[in-house]
């Protein structure tokens, strides 16, 4: 069985998977909530670039994986890619999350900041794949 990847797709689909947990984090939205609750007064700009770079890396991978899935289960259209999003989310993304909330002792409205961004991200891309079919 051949694995045929729509790389625009992947790559276009990656930049909004990008832009969604970027602006999750915005001040306005949860980022100043999100500060408070990892006892933070601010962002390392410093950083910026280089946590940047890694998070398109990481969210190419994630939305690359998500078009193999969908294609290996043929779950291609919105309906059944939106399931696949949130499986994916809830086996790999949400039970490890749950794991280190537990022991880290972090708090339900953080791990739903924290976590849900990917829960929306996934599930935009799921949608996106679908319709660029």
């Amino acid at each position: 069985m051949a694995i045929v990847i729509n790389w625009l797709a992947v790559i276009v689909i990656a930049v909004i998977y990008c832009f969604i947990i970027f602006f999750w984090y915005y001040p306005s939205i949860f980022g100043n909530t999100w500060l408070k609750l990892v006892g933070k007064d601010g962002v390392d700009k410093s950083k910026i670039v280089r946590e940047t770079i890694i998070m398109v890396f990481t969210s190419l991978v994630s939305v690359l994986i998500l078009e193999i899935l969908m294609d290996l289960t043929g779950m291609n259209d919105i309906v059944s890619s939106l399931l696949l999003s949130f499986l994916v989310w809830i086996g790999f993304i949400a039970m490890v999350a749950v794991n280190q909330n537990i022991f880290n002792d972090r708090g339900v409205k953080l791990f739903f900041i924290e976590y849900g961004a990917y829960l929306v991200a996934l599930l935009v891309a799921g949608i996106l794949l679908a319709v660029w079919q």
